[in-house]
């Protein structure tokens, strides 16, 4: 049976860790570390659009008469165990075999909605101690309005995606350039209605193709048309009171004088007037500010002269990249930035929480394609966000965020720091 790399973390590392914060004192108990059961979707896709459910848990110390198990609830509203987990450590994840269709936004609603899938802590006289249901969180930050109103951005954990515009919604690995462009399984309005609130977007100008404006991995990847993305983004702030930041950033590709910003600013400013929120008051609002205001869409901007000429432009969010190739090395690199005294910053920050390989990792497949990596690395991830780094982390940006369970544990966390924190 297939199972993940999981690097675990000790646990007194967590008081260290909240000893060296200076703004956020949060108080360190076994509370705020607790164990979670969970369900991933593997980016791996097969038979076209299929993907595998696999479990993963967290902290967790079973009884010697309770077992981990997937469960399905059927039209009669019981429900049966489709599989088993057979490990016996505390942390794991496992793949079960299981195959969940894939659901595109379409299908999708602005409610929460949980599937027929859960997982389970189950005892051997069939009590059911723990559940938690593959669902979406449209909502969630509404939902917890009264526990962030009074934070910045920068005070909150939030879920975000890398190239969050490059997304495939069906298998198409067998393309070279896809195996190294494709991050995301979801497009723009499903990723902010399972949970994500940070859309990390890289734009190229195209004037002689009919949209002249397209979403790109790098200068060789066109993915999706800007004006898709903005027309998800504008029906999901429609339907939801959330707030999203919409980072436009990188230009690959036909920005080589300073109008062509000056063009697509006018052209976002456009589409997105009723929606935006202008950079006046800068990073240091709080989220009860913007909320008040009626405008729910940060638009930032990775050039400083655009966000000086325009108010409609912020500053953008910090990436924090690593540019590493192992999961140990990943976790020394983010361990160091959530180390760092931030709580004093403004301005948000994202961890890219992904491996980055080079030229000779391509020719020679030395880390596999970008699925491949995900799939190693996500767990890890979840993981780490989940217990060690929950009082520090601000935004962290995953491929293939519905292989993690980051937007739980930014939930999660968020309640957390609002029990167990002072600021």
């Amino acid at each position: 049976m297939a199972r993940h790399t999981v690097i675990l973390i000790p646990a007194l590392l967590l008081a260290t860790i909240n000893g060296t914060v200076t703004a956020r004192i949060c108080k360190s108990s076994a509370e705020t570390w607790q164990s979670h059961i969970g369900i991933l979707i593997s980016p791996i896709m097969s038979d076209s659009r299929m993907q595998e459910i696999e479990i993963y848990w967290n902290n967790v110390n079973l009884g010697p008469d309770e077992k981990i198990v997937l469960m399905k609830e059927n039209n009669s509203s019981s429900s049966f165990i489709l599989y088993n987990v057979t490990s016996n450590e505390s942390s794991g994840v496992e793949k079960t075999g299981i195959r969940t269709k894939f659901l595109p936004s379409s299908n999708l609603s602005f409610v929460q909605r949980s599937s027929k899938y859960y997982v389970a802590v189950l005892t051997t006289t069939g009590n059911v101690k723990e559940t938690n249901y593959l669902k979406t969180n449209p909502t969630w930050m509404k939902e917890r309005k009264h526990i962030l109103s009074p934070l910045r951005m920068s005070q909150i954990f939030l879920p975000g995606t890398h190239d969050s515009a490059c997304y495939a919604q069906e298998n198409i690995t067998k393309l070279f350039v896809s195996k190294y462009a494709v991050t995301q399984n979801m497009d723009i309005l499903g990723q902010l209605i399972h949970g994500v609130r940070y859309l990390d977007i890289r734009v190229g100008s195209y004037p002689f193709t009919k949209e002249h404006w397209w979403t790109n991995h790098g200068p060789f990847y066109r993915s999706v048309s800007l004006q898709t993305v903005i027309d998800q983004v504008k029906k999901f702030l429609e339907n939801t009171e959330e707030i999203v930041i919409l980072d436009i950033r990188e230009f690959p590709i036909g920005f080589d004088d300073i109008s062509v910003h000056r063009e697509l600013v006018s052209y976002l400013e456009d589409q997105f007037r009723d929606y935006f929120l202008t950079s006046n008051s800068g990073w240091a609002i709080t989220m009860n500010d913007i909320w008040s205001s009626g405008k729910r869409l940060i638009i930032g901007y990775e050039n400083m002269q655009i966000v000086r000429e325009h108010a409609s432009m912020w500053p953008c969010v910090r990436h924090q990249w690593g540019n590493v190739r192992s999961i140990e090395d990943l976790y020394k690199y983010l361990d160091k930035i959530e180390n760092e005294d931030s709580d004093y910053r403004v301005r948000p920050r994202s961890a890219m929480a992904e491996l980055t390989m080079n030229v000779m990792d391509v020719i020679y497949n030395r880390l596999g394609n970008l699925r491949d990596m995900a799939h190693r690395v996500n767990v890890n991830v979840t993981n780490w966000y989940s217990t060690v780094w929950q009082y520090t982390a601000n935004i962290v940006a995953v491929d293939f965020v519905r292989g993690t369970g980051m937007v739980e544990a930014a939930i999660k966390s968020n309640e957390n720091r609002h029990l167990h924190c002072r600021y």
